[in-house]
């Protein structure tokens, strides 16, 4: 079990033949005090939420404040997020009490990306969809006959989304593992994470329970979210139809993970920003993480 950022890091270590190569070369990093610092070098910013914005349900200190200054500035700002146990209103909703003045169209989440390809290339005609997310966030699309864990036809589900780590457990892991070894499926996965941090601990996100499935069940996984493109390729059309073109080293991802936020960016020729004090790399040594995980930003810093 992942119990731990430390635990995370390893497992990401464990397996790149999952996750994309980085792309970028090898660089220092440039310690910077806080995000307006590049704004003479950056028009678009793309700001992950856990570790970045908020820790659980608490805005980090100043947060607020800076985007507020970068949107002074005239710049333009979304939230990249792997976010997706709840819908876009509900994010908007969330976001709105941390205080950031999100709009839905500022907001591109791992959920609805995954949700477009899920429509895109299935049908109601295919069968039940065994649905893993918690009870006020259903249903997830009234087209198709949902299934959830309490009902006994939730392991016969002909595909399913798991889309929340929110009371989801190892022995409801080992029941769907054996599941789908009885009759391999595919499993459409809303939030490529392992983990995100909260205020005490983490949360057991949807790719730890997949992205760490054996190589018989792998093949079945359909992942998104960042660190994989289409979430990345949805941000630049929103930035297209907002700004028009924009050169890819004038947009900036600023996470607080290595192997989602950063390796995800330079994939795409963004500069990339690690924030390092309240998130992933929170309690670990940031140069000697970066030297593991051979994955270079162009800048840190401790919070926005």
């Amino acid at each position: 079990m992942i119990n731990s950022p430390s635990d995370a890091f390893r497992t990401y270590l464990n397996m790149p033949e999952r996750m994309p190569c980085y792309s970028g070369e090898k660089h220092p990093f440039q310690v910077i005090d806080n995000i307006c610092e590049i704004s003479d070098k950056i028009d678009v910013f793309l700001f992950d939420g856990y570790g970045v914005l908020n820790v659980g349900q608490t805005a980090i200190d100043g947060a607020v404040e800076q985007i507020n200054k970068l949107r002074a500035m005239g710049k333009s700002i979304y939230v990249l997020t792997n976010a997706a146990t709840q819908d876009m209103p509900g994010l908007v909703q969330k976001y709105q009490k941390f205080g950031f003045n999100f709009k839905s169209e500022q907001i591109i989440n791992s959920r609805e990306v995954m949700m477009q390809e899920f429509l895109a290339q299935t049908s109601p005609e295919q069968g039940s969809v065994g649905v893993i997310v918690p009870e006020q966030y259903r249903p997830v699309s009234t087209d198709y006959h949902e299934i959830y864990p309490e009902d006994d036809a939730f392991w016969d589900a002909d595909q399913f989304l798991f889309l929340s780590g929110n009371g989801w457990n190892q022995n409801l892991q080992q029941r769907l593992v054996q599941s789908l070894k009885n009759k391999p499926r595919p499993i459409w996965v809303g939030n490529a994470d392992l983990i995100a941090p909260l205020e005490h601990g983490v949360s057991h996100e949807p790719g730890s329970y997949t992205l760490t499935l054996d190589e018989q069940l792998y093949p079945w996984v359909h992942c998104y979210g960042k660190p994989f493109r289409p979430i990345f390729e949805r941000a630049l059309s929103y930035i297209e139809r907002d700004c028009g073109k924009v050169e890819p080293s004038r947009i900036a991802m600023i996470g607080d993970t290595l192997h989602t936020d950063i390796l995800g960016g330079a994939a795409m020729g963004f500069k990339t920003v690690l924030v390092t004090g309240y998130g992933f790399l929170r309690d670990m040594d940031v140069q000697v993480s970066i030297d593991q995980a051979q994955i270079f930003p162009d800048y840190c810093l401790t919070k926005i």
